[in-house]
């Protein structure tokens, strides 16, 4: 594998991430969770309420990519429902064929079988005549039954996303209506909440962002490519694989939240994606944080896989080390100006105060955002109150 381009990549992809997560608001796993899925070749499914940016963050990805002399067709978008046939995803029939043949040929060309980039909203109100028509062998097999023609799928990246998941295999019966989602549902190794915005000043900021800014970072599909057919070339430990299998078997033994022996398995692809995003060939304890993408069922499940991998990595504790660092920082920037600049004419000591203030409120909301359920890690949330007290003593000044 060649390192200097993987390297070029990565430096790429942070650039891409950083402009995301700039121009948008708390959605830094969001983007992450797409940029090891593209890497990794995963299917991935995004469960959120409409009007999240869900899709304008993949068509500002798709929009930096450089396709090249690729054939195909660069990105495919639909919305499902009940009036979507198969013939607005799959291409309309050819009509001499069928009555010379009867059998059903579409010309595919412009839809999803000769996608290299497919996002479908609103994903379970699939119906059944789609479902049928060859969905889940596209997803599951990258291929497509075309009249008596196998094709090969030009897909490279496959997202969607819904406001629901269908029920849990435990909780179906033989005739509920779910049981065909569920099995278009375990194609999506890669999963992610997407939550609608908390923070009122990221609100205010939203209202006043310029919706026309663009980014000048390119991507190169060939290098996409690369990676993607490389990633099995990126190594990964016995210690990282037993690290794996013990937050499995601990999520069944303890909350009884199976991964079955194939999900177990194809998660080692977003681990390595994780390491590659990162420059890397050789993957790191670290990565297996890309497990809290493929190891949730239900999103009651999400903060427990996230808490026993991040127990895993004693991540919170070196996290906390390092807001605790960030707080004597900003203290002690504001004490060092408060003592340089006093003599000086125009000494505005609230004006430093307030820069105090505001780099306070953003750690604050840095720890937040990572840590939701901070109760649940003590180091974070000691180091939290610290900040908050900080806060509430320069309030008072």
């Amino acid at each position: 594998m060649n390192q200097n381009r993987i390297n070029q990549l990565s430096e790429t992809l942070s650039n891409v991430e950083s402009y995301l997560t700039n121009k948008y608001y708390e959605v830094e796993d969001f983007v992450h969770c797409i940029l090891v899925s593209f890497l990794s070749q995963t299917n991935m499914i995004a469960l959120g309420q409409p009007g999240i940016a869900k899709s304008a963050i993949l068509r500002e990805i798709v929009d930096m990519i450089d396709f090249e002399d690729l054939e195909g067709t660069k990105y495919f978008h639909i919305q499902m429902g009940a009036d979507i046939s198969p013939n607005n995803v799959f291409g309309a029939p050819d009509i001499d064929y069928f009555k010379s043949h009867g059998i059903i040929k579409r010309h595919y060309q412009g839809f999803l079988p000769d996608a290299i980039i497919a996002f479908c909203s609103e994903f379970y109100r699939v119906s059944d005549q789609v479902a049928n028509s060859g969905l889940l062998t596209l997803l599951n097999e990258g291929e497509f039954k075309n009249g008596s023609d196998t094709v090969k799928a030009k897909l490279r990246f496959f997202m969607a996303d819904t406001n629901f998941f269908p029920k849990q295999a435990d909780e179906l019966d033989a005739e509920d209506n779910d049981l065909r989602l569920q099995a278009l549902h375990d194609r999506f190794l890669s999963r992610i909440h997407v939550k609608p915005l908390t923070d009122d000043q990221n609100k205010i900021q939203m209202i006043l962002m310029d919706d026309s800014t663009k980014s000048d970072v390119s991507i190169s599909i060939s290098d996409i490519i690369y990676a993607q057919d490389n990633i099995n070339n990126v190594e990964i430990s016995e210690n990282i694989a037993m690290d794996m299998v013990a937050i499995a078997n601990q999520l069944e033994r303890e909350y009884n939240i199976f991964i079955s022996p194939r999900r177990l398995k194809l998660s080692r692809n977003m681990v390595r994606a994780n390491a590659m995003l990162a420059g890397r060939t050789k993957c790191i304890p670290d990565d297996i944080m890309a497990l809290q993408y493929t190891f949730w069922q239900k999103e009651s499940d999400i903060a427990t896989v996230k808490r026993l991998i991040f127990d895993r990595l004693d991540l919170p504790q070196q996290d906390a080390n390092s807001y605790d660092e960030i707080l004597q920082s900003i203290m002690n920037e504001m004490n060092r100006h408060l003592e340089n600049e006093k003599s000086f004419p125009d000494f505005n000591p609230d004006k430093i105060h307030q820069q105090a203030l505001a780099d306070l409120m953003r750690l604050m909301e840095q720890i937040h955002l990572s840590y939701p359920e901070r109760g649940l890690y003590s180091a974070v949330d000691e180091v939290y109150s610290k900040v908050e007290s900080k806060h509430k003593e320069l309030l008072l000044k």
